[in-house]
């Protein structure tokens, strides 16, 4: 994008990858850990969505971002590198429900990524075109704002709002729950929570279409807690356009290990049950999106 406003321009980042397994718990955790390797390089085991989160390695990544995947290696080393300070038992391989990698934006620059700064860049280009690349999801209303900050001449901004907003659903999780038990009282426990976990008070609006199709309530498998009520949502309100949206992005099904053909049939039947209907999720919500 910054070579077609200078064809000269050279990369400022680049990429770090990470990698991370996912395990089943048969009892539940209650704390995380961080296991410190080095000077600067940690690695942790967090309990995660009733399953044990390990991770995460760092390495120099120069392929194609599309092809980014944990290696038997990587998760080789995740195991064993928890093994100092997680229960031998836990990290059976056979326990393993998914593994997962993910592309760090770092600053172009020399050393081990492990020792990288990890912090955002902003680039002005020779036209004037403003690039943002890295930082953390926790941290996109301040990026935001110091992108802003750097446009304000040319945006015309006299002022930028800088107060605290709280995010679309923030509430308080267990009277959120409270109300769905209310409202839906032969709803299990597990799904309740997880709704109002992951929704907050928009869980309501997930569960709405099910007064009136009441299979909606089902879970879209047996061994996980994520209900059919979750697909429709994210093909209406949520861009969802395929299964893989719903089962990898979502929802927790596929990193549960549990996005079997059985599930993308379900997931392909519900959407096709609503091809007749104004494609919300392909541009803007026909209502206002929460």
């Amino acid at each position: 994008m910054r070579r077609l406003e200078d064809p000269a321009a050279l990369p400022t980042i680049r990429l770090s990858k990470g990698s991370h397994v996912l395990l089943r718990l048969d009892d539940p955790w209650s704390a995380a850990l961080t296991v410190p390797h080095d000077k600067v390089r940690v690695s942790f085991a967090v309990p995660w969505e009733d399953m044990l989160l390990l991770g995460t390695t760092d390495s120099l990544y120069e392929g194609e971002p599309a092809a980014v995947e944990a290696t038997e290696a990587e998760v080789a080393q995740i195991l064993d590198e928890a093994s100092v300070a997680v229960e031998p038992g836990l990290l059976n391989t056979d326990a393993i429900r998914s593994t997962y990698a993910g592309l760090r934006v770092l600053p172009s620059g020399d050393g081990a990524t492990a020792s990288a700064r990890r912090e955002t860049v902003f680039h002005r280009g020779t036209g004037g075109m403003l690039s943002v690349a890295g930082g953390k999801l926790t941290t996109y209303r301040r990026i935001a704002l110091d992108a802003l900050s750097m446009l304000r001449a040319e945006l015309g901004l006299h002022r930028l709002d800088r107060r605290a907003f709280p995010l679309p659903g923030a509430v308080d999780p267990g009277e959120a729950a409270r109300r769905l038990a209310r409202r839906w009282p032969d709803l299990e426990a597990r799904v309740y929570e997880h709704l109002t976990h992951h929704y907050g008070s928009l869980a309501e609006d997930v569960l709405a279409p099910a007064e009136q199709e009441p299979e909606l309530l089902r879970p879209l498998h047996p061994d996980g807690p994520d209900v059919a009520a979750q697909a429709v949502y994210a093909r209406d309100f949520e861009w969802a356009r395929r299964p893989e949206d719903v089962l990898r992005r979502r929802t927790t099904l596929a990193l549960r290990g549990l996005a079997g053909e059985d599930v993308v049939r379900r997931v392909d039947e519900l959407f096709e049950t609503r091809a007749g209907e104004a494609p919300r999720a392909a541009g803007v919500p026909s209502s206002p999106a929460p």
